[in-house]
């Protein structure tokens, strides 16, 4: 089979804050990756270039103020030296430029709260997520601890295998939920529990398949410690079986891996993900091909 070239952790993680407490919690998230990664951090707040200048200026120099203040507290932080860039700009398009001039490949940015998916067409989040071939960690929940359980939506292409390899070198001491969800084909007509049983093996083999093609950084992993990579198969609608497993499961990160540049409602899991992104049930990592 032939697939996408594998997946990096990444070397420079780039953190946007609107200095918000919400943000906040990108920042100390993005402080705790490099443990993981040994990448570097660039934390960035972006001054609203439409200001009077003097006013921006301003506010530059506050934000530079805040977000140092901020980082003091946090553990492990001063032996890390984070970059700090204020830059006057408009919000996603600065992040893309100095994402890009900085050799950022991974974007952190925290998760604002949005009822509906039409309420996150339009934000940063959405524009970063849709416009730059980049990896996007939304952070909900305020960082405690490195991720241990993560769960990935899984349909066996070649971006849930991108994504898989991404999240595996980025976190390799997690463990890993691998989730693929399935119905049976005119079901309302087949009465028959042998024929269901034959329709979810065939998916368990396909899931055998997937888990034994090209996954440079899954293998090893799965060779040294295989308990700590679980294949979950449930038949249902996709969108029922990602919530009843965040449910069960309680992840501490979601990963997505996603198709292509126009945008995410071409997600693995369609219009699903774009829900998932929109009001995201714990934090998200979107993976782009």
């Amino acid at each position: 089979m032939t697939t996408a070239a594998a997946a990096s952790a990444p070397s420079r993680v780039l953190v946007a804050t609107d200095l918000s407490a919400r943000s906040d919690r990108a920042v100390e998230r993005a402080i705790l990756l490099p443990k993981q990664t040994g990448s570097a951090v660039t934390i960035l707040h972006v001054v609203d270039a439409e200001l009077p200048r003097r006013t921006a200026d301003r506010l530059v120099d506050e934000a530079k103020v805040l977000i140092g203040e901020h980082v003091a507290t946090l553990k492990g932080a001063e032996a890390m030296a984070p970059d700090i860039e204020v830059v006057l700009g408009t919000d996603y398009k600065a992040i893309e430029d100095v994402a890009r001039k900085s050799g950022s490949d991974l974007i952190v940015l925290g998760v604002h709260r949005n009822e509906t998916r039409e309420l996150f067409r339009g934000t940063t989040a959405e524009r970063v997520i849709r416009s730059r071939a980049c990896q996007v960690l939304m952070v909900k929940a305020r960082p405690k601890s490195a991720y241990r359980r993560i769960m990935v939506a899984v349909d066996f292409s070649d971006c849930s295998r991108r994504a898989i390899e991404f999240a595996v070198k980025l976190f390799p001491n997690a463990d890993f939920h691998l989730v693929h969800a399935f119905d049976v084909p005119f079901k309302a007509f087949l009465r028959s529990e042998d024929t269901r049983q034959e329709v979810s093996r065939s998916h368990e083999e396909e899931m055998d398949r997937f888990l034994k093609g090209d996954f440079p950084a899954l293998l090893p992993l799965l060779q040294a410690v295989p308990a700590r990579v679980f294949p979950v198969l449930k038949q249902g609608p996709v969108r029922d079986v990602i919530e009843d497993q965040v449910d069960q499961l309680k992840p501490d990160l979601l990963v997505l891996g996603t198709h292509g540049r126009s945008g995410i409602a071409h997600a693995v899991m369609g219009s699903v993900a774009e829900d998932l992104l929109s009001y995201p049930p714990c934090d998200i990592l979107a993976v782009r091909p």
